[in-house]
């Protein structure tokens, strides 16, 4: 889903990407965006694809995170959000 947002006097492009996989855990929630993190072992490539997308939403002084897509219940899927401000 793609909308518009005004955060902070701020106005944004919002991006939602939702899934119905597995889920992110709240104690992971925000771990998951640092460079190297795994989270099963023995999974194949090198830990870089979320924390390389957050450089790169940051350096356009955008925000990414991660949510439940039903709040509360994070074995439901994942909702994951970034802003980027409008040019």
């Amino acid at each position: 889903e793609i909308s518009k947002e005004r955060t902070e006097g701020i106005n944004y492009f919002k991006f939602e990407f939702k899934d119905n996989g597995i889920g992110v855990a709240d104690d992971r929630k925000k771990l998951i965006f640092k460079k190297g993190y795994k989270e099963a072992k023995g999974v194949k490539g090198m830990g870089i694809g979320l924390s390389l997308v957050t450089k790169i939403i940051e350096s356009y002084d955008g925000q990414i995170w991660v949510e439940d897509r039903s709040k509360g219940e994070h074995t439901h899927g994942s909702n994951f959000i970034f802003l980027i401000p409008e040019a």
